[in-house]
């Protein structure tokens, strides 16, 4: 069983989790998008050289790999736009529940410099 975060903690720890994977997604999704575009170099030299039905098929193969790939890397950028979204939310969360806390702070001390001065 893992220990729980010390008090205070947990926000900024999801904050830093969303940003490892937000960076783990982006270096992946380079990864595949370089692995693409060498395909696509050397898929364009070979469909030039390689002709007929089987030819054909290839460049029809490639094209259906490609069109996936787009899928893929797609579906990593909606990924790391949820994530970036989702760190925002956490951070404005953060900053309401500050502000609260603060104006129950102030608030607790207004109270009781009134009760000081009318006892």
């Amino acid at each position: 069983m893992a220990t729980p975060p010390p008090p205070g903690s947990t926000q900024t720890s999801d904050q830093s989790e969303n940003q490892r994977g937000y960076n783990a997604l982006q270096q992946a999704k380079t990864g595949v998008e370089r692995a693409q575009s060498d395909v696509k170099t050397v898929m364009d030299g070979l469909i030039k050289a390689y002709g007929g039905a089987d030819g054909n098929a290839f460049q029809g193969l490639l094209n259906e790999w490609s069109g996936q790939v787009d899928l893929i890397t797609r579906s990593m950028g909606e990924m790391m736009q949820t994530l970036t979204e989702t760190g925002q939310a956490q951070s404005r969360t953060q900053s309401q529940i500050n502000d609260f806390i603060q104006e129950a702070k102030r608030s607790s001390i207004s109270q009781g410099a009134q009760n000081r001065l009318n006892p």
